[in-house]
């Protein structure tokens, strides 16, 4: 028999007495096997990148920034981190201080505070964004990922203080707001399915997320240099905001929200679904518990995010000139600094750092060691 309650954050929660339990025993496994799976492959690119001696700041350039944007900028980068500092204190580890365990809000902020290592995946086919390079930086890693494919990786200006600072405090703050938003419509019909919930959080989530992110851009944090004119606000402008950039964030914010909200009696989330069977000490299912509900939220982030991003950026339109103009956005990541020249319909996609490709210039660039084929013209 399934006994329904309230749990603390007002959703419904299904507590298994017998038979639910067995099956879900084994999904949290599932889960942990994934999150883990997501640590040590982010684990692994890391320390290829320190291996290989890449680790060096990428400098802004040339271009001077205004007065008021480092400022903003400054502003962003140390005032999100002491927010972080305090929300991973007070809602994670303090806690767990006084409980001995993590609670699942625990584990979602720890989670968000680590999964910035894969932000840069946007990037993978070709480069459709940056980071001003202001930021505090030492390059990226993830030009050590399998396929990699976008030139120059080393020159994506992953902020080491501003982004997990913004994964935290930024995706947290939507997934609570979701939660308000599924609170006041339980409230409003009582006998609303899940997915009708879901449904109704997704559209505001899509503004929500519009506003804070858009507003960051202005202040001059990153660049969505590839977006489609044709359904981007600002088009053509550094702080041009793709409407599909903020569609694929509100799957993002809707989904892990309902992860919140729809908990069992005991607090658990669907990642964590029969840890009470298993037969290992509470150690164990502590780090059972982490690894399945990072594999569930990072597991979400790139079906809902990477994966469909990554590919848009392919169909992306040239970064225009409001992107071009500045260093601190192009960095050497391509442009008149680099050897390839950026993204354009007109040119064709560079395939990993050994790729012929287009310079700049508008020259055939042919990388040290890489022999040019020869064309077939019918055996002559």
């Amino acid at each position: 028999m399934i006994e329904n309650s309230i749990n603390s954050n007002g959703g419904v929660s299904r507590g298994a007495a017998g038979s639910m339990e067995p099956n879900r025993s084994i999904a949290i496994s599932w889960w942990a096997a994934l999150g883990a799976g997501f640590l040590l492959f982010a684990a692994y690119m890391i320390i290829s990148w320190i291996a290989a001696g890449e680790p060096q700041r990428v400098e802004p350039g040339p271009t001077a920034l205004p007065g008021w944007m480092e400022i903003a900028l400054s502003i962003q980068e140390w005032g999100l981190f002491a927010a972080m500092l305090a929300l991973l204190w007070f809602k994670a580890f303090l806690p767990r201080l006084r409980t001995g365990s993590f609670d699942f809000d625990g584990l979602m902020l720890i989670t968000f505070s680590l999964m910035w290592w894969s932000d840069p995946f946007y990037n993978y086919f070709t480069p459709g964004f940056n980071y001003n390079a202001y930021f505090f930086n030492l390059g990226s890693w993830v030009g050590h990922a399998p396929g990699w494919m976008s030139p120059n990786p080393t020159q994506i200006a992953q902020p080491l203080i501003w982004l997990p600072a913004v994964y935290t405090c930024a995706f947290f703050a939507m997934v609570l707001i979701v939660n308000w938003i599924f609170r006041k419509t339980r409230e409003k019909w009582p006998t609303i399915s899940p997915l009708g919930m879901w449904l109704v959080a997704f559209l505001p989530m899509v503004v929500a997320g519009t506003l804070w992110e858009a507003a960051f851009m202005v202040m001059g944090s990153h660049a969505y240099a590839s977006s489609i004119h044709a359904v981007s606000l600002n088009a053509g402008h550094y702080y041009a905001f793709p409407v599909y950039q903020g569609i694929t964030a509100s799957l993002l914010y809707s989904t892990w929200g309902a992860m919140r909200y729809f908990r069992d009696d005991r607090g658990f989330s669907f990642a964590e679904g029969g840890i009470a069977r298993l037969k290992v000490s509470n150690h164990v299912k502590g780090w059972m518990r982490f690894f399945a509900v990072s594999g569930a939220i990072t597991g979400i982030f790139f079906v809902f995010y990477h994966i469909p991003n990554a590919m848009i950026a392919l169909r992306g339109d040239a970064w225009p000139a409001d992107v071009q103009s500045r260093s601190y956005f192009v960095t050497e990541l391509c442009g008149p600094r680099s050897d390839v020249a950026c993204p354009d319909p007109r040119v064709p996609f560079p395939r990993g750092d050994a790729s012929i490709r287009l310079g700049p210039n508008g020259d055939l660039v042919v990388p040290a060691g890489v022999i040019v084929p020869r064309v077939n013209n019918g055996g002559n």
